[in-house]
């Protein structure tokens, strides 16, 4: 029996028991290894059942399947039954492309294109080839992150919120070929909707062209894109070409926590390549960047907006006109700002606040403004204005 063809009995065996084996080894990642121990406990006659079967099949995928013939009762000769002599494969391969892309694979779940790749050459080119052109599989959320015990990054793809993994990527850009599929070979035919995250000590430089290679092919289309880790090397340049594919539904834009932002990255004209999207509804900045009133004049007015602006060049001028912009708008909206308490005393000879309100927690001390979207009427929306120390 020739290796291809135990190659290929374990493959169909190993599909029609993949719900039972993720059932029993709990989704384990090494699947194929525990599988393949499960196989060579296996009798020689269930082998030889399956090996037939992936003989089988193996001359389906290629047309080869001889013609039945059925005998006619009472003649010698033989008459060809006519459903029987046409071999699917071949019509299929004989299909011109545009029908295959334009109306056969599109109506395929874009969860079974993995299969389809594994159909023939010229389906895994075609897969590949017009792969922009075709269907997406949606997942929520992409992390990237840094393994501390055998320092590399890698990547995480959940599907849903409940946390369960789906997948996990070691070979970012395609040079860890031992490590299995690349990042954008795995994102082939998925598309990000949701949250784009980048952990402490992952390192943002070595991914930053991959990443736009992805945006420009429509795979990164989430909500929320948040930077925990180091920009140490990353240029405006190529930040704002990230942003200006993937920006169109872009709802928050967040850098927390203890990464490095170099100077210069993340400027006003940055965040003006997307802020004209509509969708904006959140900045924070936990360390400065050096933004200015430029943002703030152009930031959107957007139901629950939110703006962390406490380490950034903003003026009383500038927050003056935000508030005056809230009340005057016809949107309705509100939300909250977060400015330094240096602004505090400058703003109260430019505008009184309709409410204000003390609060004192265990971490720190500030005091709030609140503006009414008609003022000193407290039935109308709110805007937040807080003070707090940078």
């Amino acid at each position: 029996m020739s290796v291809l063809v135990y190659r290929t009995a374990f493959s169909i065996w190993l599909n029609a028991n993949r719900s039972r084996l993720i059932y029993r080894l709990g989704n384990d990642m090494n699947l194929a290894k525990m599988a393949r121990v499960e196989w060579m406990k296996m009798s020689e006659e269930d082998k030889n059942m399956w090996r037939k079967k992936a003989n089988i099949s193996a001359q389906c995928l290629r047309g080869r399947l001889k013609k039945v013939k059925r005998k006619v009762k009472g003649k010698g000769t033989t008459k060809k039954n006519p459903s029987e002599s046409i071999d699917p494969s071949d019509a299929l391969s004989n299909l011109p492309l545009s029908i295959l892309v334009r109306h056969i694979l599109p109506r395929v779940s874009p969860a079974h294109y993995a299969q389809l790749h594994l159909v023939s050459r010229r389906f895994h080119r075609l897969l590949c080839y017009y792969a922009d052109e075709l269907p997406k599989r949606d997942f929520d959320c992409l992390s990237f992150t840094h393994d501390w015990d055998d320092e590399f990054d890698f990547a995480v793809f959940v599907r849903a919120y409940s946390g369960r993994c789906v997948k996990r990527c070691e070979n970012l850009d395609g040079s860890r070929n031992d490590k299995g599929p690349s990042l954008a070979v795995l994102l082939r035919h998925q598309r990000l909707t949701r949250d784009l995250g980048f952990d402490q000590n992952f390192d943002l430089k070595n991914i930053m062209n991959t990443l736009i290679h992805l945006a420009k092919h429509k795979r990164l289309c989430m909500t929320e894109i948040e930077f925990e880790c180091s920009m140490s090397g990353v240029t405006e340049g190529q930040l704002k070409e990230l942003l200006s594919h993937c920006s169109s539904r872009l709802e928050v834009f967040s850098f927390i926590g203890y990464g490095d932002i170099g100077h210069g990255v993340i400027t006003d004209t940055l965040i003006a390549s997307f802020i004209t999207n509509g969708n904006l509804r959140a900045l924070l900045f936990s360390r400065p960047v050096g933004l200015t009133d430029l943002t703030l004049d152009h930031f959107p007015l957007i139901e629950h907006f939110y703006l962390c602006f406490k380490h950034e060049r903003i003026t009383p001028s500038g927050v003056y006109r935000f508030i005056q912009r809230f009340r005057n708008d016809q949107k309705e909206c509100s939300g909250q700002i977060i400015v330094s308490t240096f602004l505090k005393c400058p703003l109260r000879d430019l505008i009184t606040p309709d409410d204000t309100r003390w609060i004192k927690t265990s971490d720190y001390e500030t005091d709030e403004w609140i503006f009414f979207k008609i003022p000193s009427d407290p039935s109308s929306l709110e805007l937040w204005l807080k003070f707090e120390s940078c």
